[in-house]
């Protein structure tokens, strides 16, 4: 299949900035640098949660808050704090947004509609 890569715009306090991502669906969150985090102004939450990087080492990191743009889909995403030569898209931002990996193609297609919101009442 090779890499993913999407163009993702993440909107901050602070402003937008269009990032182009790869597509990870071993990363849970999106994966973003502290210069950048600064720079747009995301919300820091009180969480710190640990992450294994590609190499099997541990880091704790911290966790943020943004709206996440891809294919013109909005929603919110976690972004996670590190300093990474490539920032990442992971599952929960695929998810919110209602996108999944195809891996003949290997392109973002749309699970639903509308996004990936599903509330059950």
């Amino acid at each position: 299949m090779g890499f993913v890569y999407v163009d993702a715009i993440i909107h901050g306090m602070k402003g937008s900035k269009a990032i182009k991502m790869l597509v990870d669906t071993g990363s849970t969150y999106i994966v973003i640098d502290p210069r950048t985090i600064s720079e747009l102004g995301l919300v820091e939450t009180p969480y710190k949660v640990k992450v294994t990087l590609a190499d099997g080492s541990h880091v704790e990191v911290r966790l943020y808050l943004a709206e996440v743009e891809v294919k013109g889909r909005k929603g919110p995403a976690f972004i996670a704090e590190l300093d990474t030569p490539t920032p990442l898209l992971g599952v929960y931002a695929l998810e919110t947004l209602g996108f999944k990996v195809n891996p003949r193609t290997g392109e973002l297609e749309e699970m639903s509609p509308e996004g990936g919101y599903i509330l059950s009442v």
